[in-house]
């Protein structure tokens, strides 16, 4: 049997798969309660389901037709013209991408840890290096920390804001301040994944501060508030020159119409998005305030999860959690994560979470 790791790229050989979410086969257990993977728990809106079955009349055609009017819209949506998006196959695409354009061996990725999973090992596929500073108080980006980390070979910093897993969010000026002074030949990629579900009055996206002046992309996806995890559709916001580089790995069919259509009804269904904001917003707020009553520490959230310290054994409660059908995601010793669901599930979570809490300090 021949070793096909032998026949990789040097530099990927020593690369893991990454999978997201923690997916177990346990989860297509019917009686299985996702609260893993951030994923939205009323799927994608009705308007945007008629659309999509509407497309698969027209599946035996490549769909340039309505990734032209996507984009359009897209732009329309934004306020910005059509030379300063590319669409992708989910943000996830989007990060490869950056990668397959700008790494050499040698060169540097920075990041703030702990962070997205996916960045980190995005700089081993190219021998470049990965770069990373500790999050004050391990839950808060330290932009201070990952400009003075930077060096002669930094060539990409991401920054997730908000970040996921922590949920926690930069203040606006601190951000923009970054920005301004980065190096242009530095790109600077703000993944904004979760920027819909945010409360904060202050709040500004990233995307307002796109210009010329500086070496900025800006992510976001059609997975979350949108409920297309599984469907897949991102895109990426810049200047109109790094646009036109970028799009040299967007590729010609960077998707498909089903996504296209998809997304395009998503952003125009302003009452159902209205609704899974709603529900999630109250629903962070009692998780919050029931963990609390538990003795849990919980981080406060600015996204469709929440990051807690339970102060017990994290193995044992995720054992205990998935006996009882209940999914959720550890990290590092001591933070767990938990999706907010729909409120049944959340209490069913809250309900089991409780016992299982009593039962280990017995």
């Amino acid at each position: 049997m021949i070793d096909y790791k032998n026949l990789m790229r040097d530099p990927l050989k020593d690369s893991t798969v990454y999978v997201a979410g923690g997916f177990k086969l346990a989860l297509k257990d019917p009686r299985a309660i996702r609260l893993n993977a951030n994923e939205n728990p009323f799927g994608p809106s009705p308007v945007a389901k008629e659309a999509m079955t509407k497309q698969l009349e027209r599946g035996s055609y490549y769909p340039g037709d309505i990734m032209y009017d996507f984009k359009n819209h897209l732009a329309e949506f934004l306020n910005m013209e059509t030379a300063n998006l590319n669409l992708y196959n989910g943000s996830g695409s989007a990060i490869n991408a950056m990668g397959d354009l700008f790494l050499n061996p040698g060169d540097e990725v920075l990041i703030c840890s702990p962070t997205y999973m996916q960045y980190y090992d995005l700089p081993s596929h190219y021998a470049a290096k990965l770069v990373e500073v500790p999050a004050k108080d391990g839950l808060y980006t330290d932009l201070d920390a990952m400009y003075a980390a930077i060096t002669p070979k930094t060539k990409l910093i991401f920054v997730c804001n908000p970040n996921n897993p922590t949920g926690t969010l930069l203040e606006n000026g601190k951000l923009a301040e970054f920005v301004a002074k980065l190096p242009k030949n530095i790109i600077c990629v703000v993944d904004e994944a979760y920027f819909d579900w945010v409360t904060a009055p202050d709040y500004k996206s990233a995307v307002s501060l796109v210009s010329d002046e500086n070496s900025l992309v800006v992510f976001r996806t059609f997975s979350k508030i949108y409920g297309m995890a599984g469907i897949r559709m991102g895109y990426a916001v810049s200047n109109k020159a790094l646009s036109s580089t970028i799009s040299m790995s967007a590729g010609m069919f960077y998707s498909n119409r089903i996504a296209a259509a998809g997304a395009m009804a998503s952003i125009d269904d302003l009452e159902f998005y209205k609704k899974v904001k709603d529900n999630n917003t109250e629903q962070r707020k009692y998780l919050s305030e029931e963990m609390n009553k538990m003795g849990i520490d919980v981080v406060p959230s600015q996204t469709s999860f929440i990051y807690f310290n339970p102060h017990a054994d994290n193995e044992k409660i995720m054992a205990a959690l998935e006996e009882k059908f209940i999914f959720i995601r550890r990290f590092d010793d001591p933070y767990l994560r938990v999706s907010v669901g729909k409120p049944e599930q959340n209490q069913i979570f809250l309900d089991a979470l409780k016992e299982i809490l009593a039962d280990l300090k017995k």
